[in-house]
């Protein structure tokens, strides 16, 4: 069989929203179907795009530049004649790629539930199934009431919906104003090795915890460790927090307040580490004080490592996390709520190495083990 995948992500060259589907589809090659990829053109083209290319699949890049002699004549004509020229559809590479690929079905993989999906009108008028897979959503962005017909037929007419989290499957309903009776709940694959375990750092007098993610305040929420972690009562304890990630917008805030601060001794900027599992063997937990998620991997990873975690109540958390047994959550992205949760979590903190067994205990038997496999699946399913 042949299927269609068309991400929707324009923002970065690649992204941990795309990972479900290109490793989905790798298992897809392996099982003898044939793979097409609509997706935006970067200057480099992303390895991941890359492997699945050379293993046999058709890779289509739009929005690509112009050649330098056609923008020329381009920008000469509009000087000429700025309103003879016709103003192509939007999208029309989308229906142009469908049209070239035929395939008997299409998954639309969308970083961030406002995105367009206009490829879906396009399946929709060719009569080729297709599914969509959100990978995150969030209550700060709405979709306009002129939109919103435009938004549910998309939604309602797609064979499936897959979220990452019951939570934001709410928030798209809610969103939407409409029951999606098409939605099913996938998993994210994970980056640590099952049968590794990190041991438990040797040092116990500064506790450690990581906060794993790239560095974007809006999401991710750094900046409020800032505020938490500047009052007199956390300063004054043996604890550090140590920052990994890819910057996306916001290293230079962060490393300005924690000089600022007069943290340098407290926070830690580590940059980007492809090994998780090392993550795990220098650190005693992890804390995630995101405003929103789809389904954060990092905490999936830190439970599969046995280590505690503090997160605030959004994306998947609360579905994976029994609060003050396997995890401490805070009710919402606030200083005040994750002051709050930590303070659980540091009267606890001679218990958090068994806290981080039963985490270990309860992601296993929460979450799958062989995402990939059962995402190849469902979308062989659409056919």
């Amino acid at each position: 069989m042949k299927f269609g995948i068309y991400s929707c992500m324009t923002g970065m060259a690649w992204g941990g929203s795309e990972e479900l589907w290109y490793q989905a589809a790798r298992v897809l090659q392996n099982n003898g179907h044939e793979i097409s990829v609509n997706f935006k053109w970067w200057p480099k083209m992303s390895y991941q795009l890359q492997q699945l290319q050379e293993h046999g699949a058709r890779i289509t890049l739009r929005e690509q530049p112009p050649p330098f002699w056609q923008k020329k004549v381009h920008e000469a004509r509009q000087l000429l004649s700025p309103r003879s020229l016709p103003v192509t559809p939007r999208n029309a590479q989308g229906l142009a790629w469908l049209k070239q690929s035929r395939p008997d079905a299409v998954l639309i993989s969308i970083g961030y539930h406002p995105d367009q999906m206009l490829v879906a009108d396009h399946c929709q008028a060719t009569n080729i199934p297709y599914a969509i897979n959100v990978q995150c959503a969030s209550n700060s962005a709405f979709i306009h009431a002129d939109r919103i017909n435009v938004y549910r037929n998309w939604y309602q007419n797609a064979q499936r919906v897959f979220f990452v989290s019951e939570e934001n499957r709410h928030k798209v309903e809610t969103n939407l104003a409409v029951r999606l009776n098409n939605a099913e709940i996938v998993c994210n694959p994970f980056n640590v090795r099952l049968d590794c375990l990190p041991e438990w750092p040797i040092d116990d007098s500064v506790m450690r915890l990581a906060c794993v993610g790239r560095i974007h305040f809006q999401s991710k929420g750094q900046d409020l460790l800032i505020d938490l972690m500047r009052t007199d009562r956390w300063r004054q304890r043996p604890i550090e927090i140590h920052f990994y990630g890819h910057d996306q917008g916001n290293r230079r805030q962060l490393e300005d307040l924690i000089r600022l601060h007069g943290l340098e001794d407290k926070l830690k900027i580590e940059g980007f580490m492809h090994d998780r599992n090392n993550i795990w063997a220098t650190n005693h937990g992890l804390i995630l004080p995101s405003r929103y998620e789809g389904a954060a991997l990092v905490v999936v990873e830190a439970m599969l490592s046995n280590r505690m975690v503090i997160v605030t109540d959004t994306g998947r958390n609360s579905e994976l996390i029994d609060d003050g047994k396997s995890g401490f959550i805070a009710k919402s992205s606030t200083v005040e709520l994750l002051d709050e949760a930590m303070e659980r979590a540091w009267q606890q903190r001679m218990r958090w190495q068994e806290i981080g067994k039963l985490a270990g205990l309860h992601i296993r038997e929460r979450f799958s083990m062989d995402p990939i496999g059962e995402f190849a699946k469902r979308i062989e399913s659409l056919v």
